[in-house]
Formats: C-alpha cells, structure tokens, sequence
C-alpha cells in the first residue's frame, strides 16, 4: 500500500463522519486548516507505521473464499458464546438477572442438529442479599458488580463448551464476544464483595470445590477460570467489536520490539495527541483480510495501580495474545485475543473472517450477533426477576415480624422505579 492509498482511505473516512472527534482536539492548537493537518499527519503516522509492520514481516493476510472454505469446514463445529443482562429497576437493592447462550454451528451439516441454543447458565439473586448465591456482602458501585458477574458467567460458559465431553466432545473452537482476558484491577476494591460457595461452585463446574472468602473474590475466581480454560486446550478466542480505550496498547507492544525507546515513544507521542487508540490507526494500515502477527499484550494495565492486597495475583495473569483483523475495506478492524499457547490460530482467525463477511455491511462474526439476540434478557423477563424479588422481599419482611421491615417492604412493591420515597436524604 503507498502513501498515496493511506491518504485516499483517510480522506475516505472523513467523509463517512469518522475522525471527526480526533480532529476536534486539533481545534483548540489550530484552527485553521484543522482538516488539511490532520489529513497529513494522519497519513503520515499511518505509514510510518505501517512500514515498519510490513518491513518486519508482521502483516498477514487471510483470502476470502467463502466457495472453498466451507466445503473444507464440513465435520467440524463452532460454538459463539455471549451473555444478556436483566435491567431490573427497583429502589430497594441490587437485583440481576444474566444468563450465557451459546450458538453452536456445524458447517455443511444439513440434519436437525446442523445447529443448537443452549443456555449455558442461568443466575438470579441480588447483589446486597447477605444470605444469597451470588454476593456474601454489600457494595456500592452496583455497576462493577454487575460487570463482575457477567464476564465471570461468560467465562465460565466458555470453560463448560470447552471440557464438553458429551455428544462428540467439545468444538473445534469457541468464540466469546468479548476480551478474553480483562483487566481486573478495578473488581480488586476494598469491600468488593466475593461470591457466594454455591455460584463458585457453579462457575466452576464443581459442586466440591471449597474456596474461602479470597479464593472467591473476583480477581481470584476469574484467574482460576482461565486457567482451567487453558488447561482444555480448546481453541477458545474472544471477539471485541468495538474499542473504546484511547491507550494505543497494541501499536506501543509492537513498536517496543522494532524501535528503539526514544523513537517508540516519539511516534506514539504522536499517535495520542491525535487522539488514535489501536483500531482508529489500524484502520488506515491494515487492508481487506489483514491482520498483524498476533503479539502477547498485558491487559492489567499499570502495575502502580493495582490494589496491594492483590498485587501477586494480578502479577501472574496470563498475557493476552493479540491481534487486529480488518474483514473488509469500508469496516473498522477488530480485535481477537487468545491463550499464548493456544492451537490453531490461524484457523480460528480464518473461521472469524468468513463469519464476518456472511451479511453485507456487517463485519464482524456473526455467530456473536445471533447469539447476542438468544441471550439478550428480554424485557418481560426483567419484569419477571423483578417480581420476583418484590415476592421474596415482602415474604422475608413478614416473616421478620418487624413493622419497620414490612413498611419499607410494602413502599417497595408500591414503587416505580426511582420513587421520590427513596430519594436521598439531604
């Protein structure tokens, strides 16, 4: 690809409205001319970039044969996995509702079992319940615990597909829509609640697994699950749609091997004050079917920010290995992360890109698209888990005998959502 073709695919973006936010930083150093910079420096970073990458041979290309392809997949078996989230609005705790699906798909199979949905798991409790499955305690940022026990529900729907020792064992890959391996820092709190014994146990796949309060925690469990995740030796890659991080991580990992340390830090000075996180500059590098040698990349982020009590644990993470695939011209790449060791990648990735290119304008595998809208928590179910926690909250007041209990219990069925009963006091 020549400079000239980076700058025809900026320019080409821009007027599909992309970049518009990177060139609003501009703004405030120049206003003149803001468009014509940006392009320039733009397409002069992307190939900078990109000829060090192809110089260094870190630039592959898988070619898009769908005619050939899935003749070839024939005899084999995929399984997508993701999970839905109940939204259940109720002034009196932290109620949820997650439940994991997976697709599972064999290619050219024409019989009834060519596909199967399957709900992999299934929770319901509430998060400030001390006596509940899930959380032993009480905790405030209800959104971190939520995050928590969706991407440990996940991974432990993934674990389940990949030991699968049923029918014909497991598949030849599972694909979870999502990182592979997430920062865990933030869940690693003073006061973060751990899991109850009988949700570890069912994370797990053990009903004799016996953990104490830390074995339990968050950033304990997770690490557990990956590590027996890896232990099955199923190919097993997380999918994540779109990158939200302005952090370049991947670019700085692999300039780090082919720079030296002042012209590294140089160009990624560079990249961030355009505003350019990974796939925002992969995007004008990369081409139709491209994706760079997957590096190993750190996902726990600076070790100055890890929680003491945690600092170990978090130290022996595994790495994720990384890359980025661009499915087709007019889509934003992606990235795929996998086990350092994992096998057949190259196969995976493939699999990944003609899944991709199965809808038009879609770009991204499809498999998680349709597993997405199988496991999504439909709002009558919300409103089902809701009820359900109005009935067991007022049975439980009655049965306390305390007056106090059955009023605020009474206010809470009565309630809509953010009642002006629960506000808080001034």
């Amino acid at each position: 690809m020549t400079n000239l073709d980076i700058r025809h695919r900026i320019e080409a973006r821009i007027s599909q409205g992309e970049f518009l936010a990177n060139m609003l930083l501009l703004v405030h150093k120049d206003s003149g001319n803001v468009q014509a910079d940006f392009v320039e420096r733009l397409c002069s970073i992307a190939t900078t970039v990109r000829a060090l990458l192809e110089g260094n041979g870190l630039l592959q290309k898988i070619l898009y044969q769908p005619s050939t392809y899935w003749p070839e997949q024939r005899g084999k078996s995929y399984a997508f996995v993701d999970g839905g989230v109940a939204s259940v609005d109720l002034p009196s705790a932290g109620p949820i509702g997650i439940r994991v699906g997976s697709y599972l798909v064999r290619p050219g199979d024409e019989s009834d079992s060519r596909e199967r949905f399957k709900i992999e798991l299934s929770l319901v409790d509430d998060l400030y319940s001390p006596n509940g499955a899930l959380y032993d305690d009480d905790f405030l940022d209800l959104a971190k615990l939520r995050d928590a026990a969706r991407i440990v529900s996940e991974l432990s729907a993934g674990l389940s597909l990949a030991r699968q020792v049923d029918g014909d064992g497991p598949p030849d890959a599972v694909v979870l829509h999502g990182p592979l391996v997430n920062p865990v820092a933030p869940y690693g709190l003073d006061g973060f609640p751990p899991f109850g014994l009988g949700a570890c146990r069912q994370f797990v796949g053990d009903n004799d697994w016996h953990g104490d309060d830390r074995d339990r925690q968050f950033v304990s469990l997770y690490a557990l699950l990956l590590e027996k995740l890896r232990e099955t030796g199923t190919p097993v890659v997380g999918a994540v749609e779109r990158s939200v991080g302005r952090d370049p991580i991947f670019i700085r990992t692999a300039l780090d091997g082919l720079l030296k340390a002042r012209e590294a830090e140089t160009l990624l000075e560079q990249i961030r004050s355009y505003g350019l996180n990974d796939a925002a500059l992969l995007d004008v590098v990369l081409v139709e079917g491209e994706y760079v040698t997957p590096l190993a990349v750190g996902r726990q982020g600076a070790r100055n920010k890890w929680p003491r009590f945690w600092e170990e644990k978090i130290g022996r993470y595994p790495k994720a290995l990384t890359t980025y695939l661009k499915p087709s011209a007019l889509v934003q790449p992606f990235r795929v992360e996998a086990f350092e060791d994992v096998r057949n990648l190259d196969s995976v990735l493939a699999l990944i890109l003609h899944t991709s290119r199965l809808l038009p304008s879609y770009g991204f595998p499809v498999g998680l698209d349709i597993v997405d809208k199988f496991a999504k928590v439909p709002a009558w179910l919300s409103r089902g888990v809701k009820g359900q926690h109005q009935v067991v909250l007022l049975k439980q007041a009655l049965a306390s005998g305390d007056p106090r209990a059955v009023s605020f219990a009474k206010r809470v069925v009565a309630a809509k959502g953010r009642d002006w009963l629960f506000r808080p006091e001034a």
